[in-house]
Order: C-alpha cells, then structure tokens, then sequence
C-alpha cells in the first residue's frame, strides 16, 4: 500500500489554472474521492497523480518517494479511464493482459503461464471469470466497466486511478458497479484515488472526500464531516441540500448570533476553528432542509418565520418553500400536512444545525492559522478555471 503526499501543487495551460496550492494526504488503503463540479480541475490532478501531466510547482510523494519527475510506467499506477479505452479488436482477456505482456519485473517478462493465472484471477475478482473468450463489443457497459477494472488490477499497482468510471452507466448500473467497487476496494485495500461529480456517489464510497472548485480543494475530510461541517459556502452548497441565510454578526461567544436583513436574529455554531469572526462581519447561516422543523426541540432553537411559495409532495416528505424577508429558503416537512402557497410559517433550528459560514471561500480559509491555505502561497493573477 502506498501513501500519497502531494504539496503545494500547480498546474496551468497557458493562461488558465487548473489546479492550484492543492496539499493533502491521501492515506495508505484508503479510497480518496477528487469531487467538484465540471471543470474544477479534479481530472488534472488525478492525471498529474497518475504522471500524464507535468506540475508547474509543488512534488508529489509515493511514501517517502518523489515521484514528480517519474514517467507513468514507472509509478506503478493502475488507471480506469471514463471511456473505458478498451481495445475492440482484443478479447476481454487480450485486454486484461495487455499490461501485463509490457511489465518488466527486475527486467524480466511474466510468462504466459503466469500471464495466464493472473488474467484469470482479475477477471474473477470483477465477477468476469466466464467472459474471457468474448470480445468487447459483444458486452454490455456494465460489463466493459468491469474489464477496464480488471486491467488496471491485474498488474498490481500500488495505486488505483478512477477517473468518473461510472458516468457513462444508467442509474441502476451505477449502483451495481459502485457496490462492486467497494467490494473490490475493501478485498485488496489498495490506495485508491476516485474522480466523480456525483456528491452521492463520493459520499457512499468514501474514506475522505476532497471537494474542489476552480482549481482549489476547500475541503478534505471524512464524508460525514464534509456533510456535518463544511467550511465553506461552495461545500455546503455543493454537498446535499441547503438554506443560506445571509447576515451580519452581532455577537460572538459560545454560539454566534447573527441578523438577517429583515430584522430577525438567529444563533448557531462556527464549523471551522480558529477562523477568525468579527462583529458586523457579513456571513451566511447554511441550514439542510430536514433541520427546520414545526416544532422546537429545545429552548434554545431559533425561530424563523416566512411566507411559503411553492410545496412539492414527494412520497415520503413534503418540500416547502419560503421566503425568508426576500430570501429563498427551503425545508423537508410530514407528507401529509396542509399548507399552501401564501401561509404565514414559522420554523425552528436549533442551534447546533446553524452552521455560520464566512464568505469568500478559498480568501477565507486563508485567514484561518495553520489551514493549508494560509501557508501556501497567494494565487496569481492568473485566470481559474
């Protein structure tokens, strides 16, 4: 197993920035997810991981390994591409092989023998076993997945590259494949670093979640603390649903209290220590719909009122829409109840459920001692892309 340390990482194309002061650590045998939107640069740096591109700036380490300056085919990287680059004149166990028949270990060749055993041992892991005779365009998506993954596999990389491999496969496919992955993940427990757009996806598969946008990652943690605790706007927003109220801080101790343009005070926690709140300061409170409730679970829950302007019954919760003053806000109520467009409602959070963010992203995150952010170099004036 191998332990990924990447620091202070850049990469440009011409005027752009695709990805920029990236340091984290992608822990041995776990399974890292890049997530972010199109275009935030996820791609490059799994590509920049895997050696196909060159940093302006920063090293990447594999253990205690510079690897910045080594050639793909010596990292020891398996690689599963979003379109499979299979070749369709191959037989699914020709395509396995593939890698094998190139790899040189100590300048020796696998024999066909060994080629043969290990072939037959990857396909069965990806549950192929019976499939190797066909050839790749007699298989389903699905099922071209699995050999994809099978012939980055079978030459027993160090690390496992996956860069959207579920995106071209239907909703229950994906499903299917993703349970796969898993299952295939926690047998090897090979270093895996997987790219994907898909906030679910990321999320149920997950050790640690870096979320990205413009070339930054704003956040590296645990799927349930990206979730819980994002530290910043983009990440909360990106991240499941969520009601952002804007205000201004009013006061600051052990909750912050908060007022929102239309005279209402609300408190509620900070979700990133040592980030440096002052009074008067512009802010947003994010609340996930499920936290507004009816009714107040302690007394100390916030209470905030609106009008409603649209419901949506979606099976097992009704989805209401308010304004808050002229802000759009959005809870996940009881199917059955009965409200309509225009009701006066009122709705509480409790204070725990308030996360109080800064705005501003990435220069937020700069003010915080010690975040990466604020010990790496100021950005450009470079375009991000």
């Amino acid at each position: 197993m191998v332990e990924i340390r990447i620091e202070n990482l850049r990469k440009t194309f011409g005027d752009v920035v695709a990805t920029d002061e990236v340091t984290i650590v992608l822990e041995e045998g776990n399974l890292s997810t890049l997530l972010g939107p199109s275009g935030c640069g996820k791609t490059t740096l799994l590509r920049l991981i895997a050696g196909f591109y060159a940093p302006d700036c920063g090293r990447i380490f594999f253990d205690d390994k510079d690897v910045t300056d080594t050639p793909p085919h010596k990292r020891n990287t398996g690689m599963c591409f979003q379109n499979y680059a299979l070749w369709p004149h191959m037989s699914v166990a020709d395509n396995v092989a593939y890698g094998l028949k190139l790899k040189r270990v100590k300048g020796l060749r696998y024999t066909n023998s060994a080629i043969k055993r290990r072939v037959d041992e990857a396909l069965a892991l990806v549950r192929m076993g019976d499939l190797g005779h066909r050839h790749i365009h007699q298989l389903s998506g699905g099922q071209q997945q699995r050999v994809a993954l099978a012939r980055a596999l079978v030459i027993e990389p160090g690390v496992l590259l996956l860069d959207e491999p579920l995106s071209n496969l239907d909703a229950k496919l994906r499903i299917e494949m993703r349970e796969e992955i898993i299952r295939i993940h926690k047998e090897m427990s090979i270093t895996t670093v997987y790219v994907t757009h898909d906030q679910q996806e990321a999320l149920s598969i997950s050790d640690k979640v870096a979320v990205m946008d413009h070339g930054y990652v704003q956040q590296f943690a645990t799927p349930r603390e990206i979730y819980s605790d994002p530290q910043t706007v983009f990440v909360a927003d990106f991240i499941g649903q969520c009601t952002f109220l804007d205000g201004t801080v009013e006061s600051i101790g052990d909750s912050i209290e908060i007022q929102l343009p239309d005279g209402q005070r609300i408190k509620g926690r900070t979700t990133i220590d040592g980030y440096p709140f002052e009074k008067g300061e512009s802010v947003k409170a994010a609340i996930r719909p499920e936290d507004l409730n009816l009714e107040a679970t302690g007394s100390s829950d916030n209470e905030i009122a609106g009008t409603v302007t649209r419901t949506i019954y979606i099976g097992n919760a009704l989805e209401v829409y308010f304004k808050v003053g002229q802000i759009a806000a959005q809870s996940l109520l009881e199917p059955d109840l009965s409200i309509k467009e225009g009701d006066k409602i009122f709705l509480f959070a409790p204070q725990s459920e308030v996360m109080i963010l800064p705005v501003g992203g990435v220069e937020a995150l700069r003010k915080v001692p010690g975040h990466p952010m604020a010990m790496s170099e100021p950005p450009s004036t470079l375009s991000h892309v």
